[in-house]
């Protein structure tokens, strides 16, 4: 297998079960299985309500549990654990994405603000009025809750302070402290956490075998660089994708040391993902500053690339400051959180590695 096959097989494989189609939602994870029996014993018992607030960090499989939920509910014989069975008619409308009483909002891919938008809701909650067609229960989803911009939001009160017993709402977020309090008030929270490396690694190694059987990536590094997150693990299992973070680490330790225009690297990295680049600077940032407390730190986000980090703070003496690289830090975390909206990509870029530059040659942080 070529390393680009290998890496569009990893991606569409770490999609595939972060969207759960086909029979990837008959089940949930490992790692979700505890919360699945509480989510199955509250509907079994009426309680789970007619809205959820499901948020927790990227990459752990939100949107795959939410998916197996909406298919369990829909499902005319579910197993007895809860399961949808995958063979009923349900099931294979539902494995098809056509099934009726399964709706989901999401912003419109073609749209470059990536908002969820009031006309939008407007339409959901005036279909949301109607009765359930074939199952039980109506499920409507929308993914990301917080990119439903204020307006949006407004629209989704009415439905959220007068329901309807057969519909149940299910808001799945990374942010749901972007969301109205008006809005999170009337949802019932479910609050997912990082999964232990126990429970993730044996899935994912075996995930990683049947993508690359012959030369099996070190499925714990994977999981550290992807912080714990073991859809975000197995993605990078993209050679490619490893190759562009350690060329972006390159440029950002020319940027330092002062062998490379800020502004050139900018340019090259507008292109990527911002998403991605700005998590990978502020772990690049995050070690330097560990490393410059105990330059044998055994926790490192990027342990692969301890030689070159050290490097760099070797070559520059010290004249890195601590309190200049945490307030540093902090605008990469600013600039992070507004990565899905309607940015200049380049102007950000340019920004934060002229202030990387300085303040990694001894300046002062600016703005």
């Amino acid at each position: 297998m070529t390393q680009s096959t290998r890496a569009t097989r990893a991606e569409h494989l770490a999609s595939d079960l972060l969207a759960a189609p086909g029979a990837a939602a008959l089940q949930p994870h490992p790692w979700h299985q505890e919360t699945w029996q509480r989510l199955w014993r509250a509907h079994a018992e009426g309680q789970l309500g007619h809205a959820l607030l499901v948020s927790g960090p990227a990459g752990i499989g939100k949107r795959a549990l939410m998916e197996t939920l909406a298919r369990a509910l829909v499902c005319s014989r579910p197993t007895a654990a809860g399961y949808p069975c995958g063979q009923c008619a349900e099931c294979r409308l539902s494995a098809a994405g056509n099934h009726p009483d399964l709706i989901l909002l999401a912003p419109d891919p073609e749209a470059k603000s990536q908002e969820i938008k009031a006309d939008q809701v407007r339409a959901l909650c005036e279909r949301q009025t109607l009765t359930t067609h074939r199952a039980a229960r109506k499920v409507i989803r929308i993914v990301p809750a917080e990119a439903m911009n204020p307006f949006a939001a407004n629209s989704l009160l009415k439905t959220l302070e007068e329901p309807v017993d057969s519909t149940l709402l299910i808001l799945v977020a990374e942010g749901p402290e972007r969301l109205p309090a008006t809005v999170r008030s009337r949802c019932q929270p479910l609050r997912l956490t990082m999964p232990p490396a126990a429970q993730v690694l044996p899935w994912l190694r075996a995930h990683l075998e049947a993508l690359a059987p012959v030369a099996p990536v070190d499925a714990a590094l994977l999981l550290q660089l992807a912080h714990g997150a073991p859809l975000h693990a197995l993605s990078l299992a993209d050679g490619e994708r490893l190759t562009q973070r350690a060329t972006a680490l390159q440029a950002f330790v020319a940027v330092g040391q002062g062998r490379q225009d800020p502004l050139v690297v900018a340019d090259a990295w507008q292109r990527l993902e911002p998403a991605l680049i700005l998590d990978e600077m502020a772990g690049w940032i995050g070690d330097l500053l560990r490393l410059a407390v105990d330059p044998n730190a055994s926790h490192l986000d990027h342990p692969d690339q301890r030689a070159t980090l050290i490097s760099l703070m070797t070559s520059q003496a010290g004249r890195l400051s601590p309190a200049a690289g945490q307030r540093f830090l902090q605008q990469v975390f600013a600039a992070r959180a507004h990565a899905a909206a309607t940015i200049n990509k380049q102007l950000m870029f340019e920004s934060l590695l002229v202030q990387w530059a300085r303040i990694a040659r001894g300046g002062g942080l600016h703005g």
